[in-house]
Order: C-alpha cells, then sequence, then structure tokens
C-alpha cells in the first residue's frame, strides 16, 4: 500500500518529549532553538487475506522516511499562585519549519502547563508539496481513473487544526534519586485534516502517505518509561491508537474499506543521550492495518475489497536524533 514515505510522525519524538518534560534543571533562558532529523525504515510485509492474524515480514524494503524540523521554543511563566503545584505554571509558545524530499511546512503551537502533571495544548500548520520522479507530495484520488492526480503545490495546500492534553508523571518527585524515575504519560489528541482546493469526499495523498481523508481525527497515546543516568538513558513501551471518528469521510468506499478503521501500534521505545545537547530515540513499531476478504493489485481494487478483520505486522524502524543549539 505505501512505497515511499517522508514524514516521521511525533512518535519518534515520544522518548525525547517525555524524558525533557521530566528534566531535573530547568534552563535559564526561556528561548530555546533546536533541530530534529527524523529517519525510519519499513520492511516489506504482504497483506494476507482472513480474519485476524499477523503478517510475517517478506522482503528487506518497502519504503523509507525522511524529515528535518527547525523548533523553536519560548516559554512564558504565568503563575497562578504561590502553592507548589500552581507557582511553576507557564505558557509555551513553540514553532517549527519542517521540511522534507517533496514537502515544506510551517508549524505553529501554543501550551499551556497549569500544574507540572497537566499540558493542554492547540496548534495547526499549513504544508506545500511538490512532486517529480514518481514521488507525490500533493495528489487527489480520481475515482474515474482509480488512480491519483498530481496537485499544483501553491493552490492546493495540506492544513490540520489539533487540540489536545498530555497527563505526565515522574515517580521520582515522590522517591529521591537517581535511580527512582518511572515516567508515565498519556495523552488524546482531536485533529482536522485535509487538502485545499479539493472536494470534501475526495482522497488524497500527502508526503507520498496514500488513502488520507478530509476529516476529523483523533490520536490517543500512552508511555510507561525507566530513565536512568547512562547514556542509555531511556527505555520502554509506547501504545498509540490513531483513526477518523467517522467513516464516512471515506464516502463511497466507507462500506468496504471501514473508514472508523484504528491503526494500533505498540511499540519498544530506547533514547540515548548523546553529550549535553544532543539525544537519539530509537522506535520498534509492531502495528495493525486492514486484513481483505480478496487479495488486490492496486489501490483501487484495495478501497473496494471488503475489510474481514485486523492484520499484525512489524511496520518500521525509526529514528529521531535531536540537536539542542540554545
Amino acid at each position: 500500500m505505501r512505497k515511499n514515505k517522508f514524514l516521521l510522525t511525533a512518535l519518534a519524538f515520544a522518548m525525547m518529549i517525555v524524558s525533557s518534560l521530566f528534566a531535573e534543571e530547568e534552563k535559564e533562558s526561556p528561548f530555546s532553538l533546536s533541530l530534529t532529523t527524523d529517519f525510519a525504515y519499513y520492511p516489506k510485509s504482504d497483506f494476507i487475506t482472513g480474519g485476524t492474524h499477523f503478517s510475517p515480514i517478506t522482503g528487506p524494503f518497502n519504503g523509507v522516511e525522511l524529515a528535518t524540523t527547525l523548533n523553536g521554543f519560548y516559554k512564558i511563566n504565568t503563575p497562578l499562585g504561590e502553592n507548589m503545584l500552581l507557582r511553576d505554571a507557564c505558557v509555551n509558545v513553540s514553532g517549527g519549519l519542517e521540511l522534507t524530499p517533496v514537502s515544506i511546512r510551517p508549524k505553529l503551537g501554543v501550551e499551556f502547563v497549569p500544574v507540572p502533571f497537566l499540558i493542554l495544548r492547540a496548534g495547526a500548520s499549513i504544508g506545500w508539496g511538490w512532486n517529480y520522479l514518481g514521488l507525490e507530495g500533493a495528489a487527489e484520488y480520481n475515482k474515474t481513473t482509480h488512480e491519483y492526480d498530481k496537485l499544483s503545490t501553491f493552490k492546493n495546500p495540506y492544513y490540520d487544526l489539533y487540540a489536545g492534553a498530555t497527563f505526565q508523571f515522574d515517580t521520582g518527585a515522590l522517591i529521591p534519586g537517581d535511580w527512582s524515575h518511572v515516567l508515565l504519560m498519556a495523552s488524546y489528541t482531536v485533529v482536522y485534516m485535509g487538502m485545499a482546493g479539493v472536494d470534501k469526499d475526495t482522497l488524497f495523498e500527502w508526503q507520498c502517505t496514500k488513502t488520507k481523508a478530509q476529516g476529523l481525527a483523533y490520536e490517543a497515546q500512552g508511555i510507561i518509561a525507566y530513565q536512568m543516568p547512562l547514556p542509555l538513558s531511556v527505555v520502554g513501551f509506547m501504545f498509540k491508537s490513531v483513526g477518523y471518528y467517522d467513516g464516512s469521510v471515506y464516502g463511497e468506499f466507507d462500506e468496504t474499506f471501514d473508514g472508523a478503521f484504528p491503526e494500533i501500534s505498540i511499540s519498544p521505545v530506547a533514547q540515548f543521550k548523546l553529550g549535553e545537547r544532543d539525544n537519539l530515540s530509537c522506535i520498534f513499531d509492531f502495528s495493525t492495518r486492514r486484513s481483505f476478504e480478496t487479495k488486490f493489485e492496486n489501490e483501487h481494487e484495495m478501497l473496494s475489497s471488503k475489510v474481514s478483520g485486523t492484520e499484525w505486522y512489524f511496520k518500521r524502524i525509526a529514528i529521531s536524533w535531536t540537536h539542542t543549539f540554545m
């Protein structure tokens, strides 16, 4: 279903974010600047017809992702009182510029941290994709030809808006010591995504990922990890579920393709601390995808094939390197 992919999702950042949220020392400056480079490798795993099952790896290569993002972050202290839970309340404003081989996307976000264990956040992004050498940064599905037609870079930008909340806790806040840090995080995000200039029920391709639909989606994520005072600073497991609230965003294909199908990932994660300014995060994704009643040869046949269950498979190895400038 996917042959080339160029955007590493928030999963590759998750462990870096968790450990930074529970850092014992705050930076003196309210402003920070960092550069994150993401890479993911996808082995081939053929679809197997039938009900719920596991699909083994059947080939060495099915695609890669590559992206780099320049991130700026500014912290505004907004204490709500002298209480130990309220005195560190703050607002964090962030901006980013993501570049991949087929797209460019500015991002803007804001977070409100009323108490240390809760983050409320919202933001948006807009992206422009281009098409070359068979790689499609932005395209729409043509129901007549059953192909993806290339979209104009500037007339058809991709966009998304999101809002969400994160609960976080570090046992090191209650039990002193370098070896007492069990990190817990749970988050829920609501996202509206779309492609400007195309019909509401038209499927599209963004950053070489096909069968994307315009509509309201969700992302639920949980992490349990252990932090250590070692170069291998964090190890743990991550659970993630993403999907659309209403399968009707797939229009006529909802009945067969099951537009509200949730993609679930269970992933071992690790983070390495490489000096004072560099972190390397690694994720190994075991995920779900739709299982179909019959075999198919192309994208249109897959959309029209009847979903019969859930297929588990090894999805990817993802690596994220972050360098902090200040």
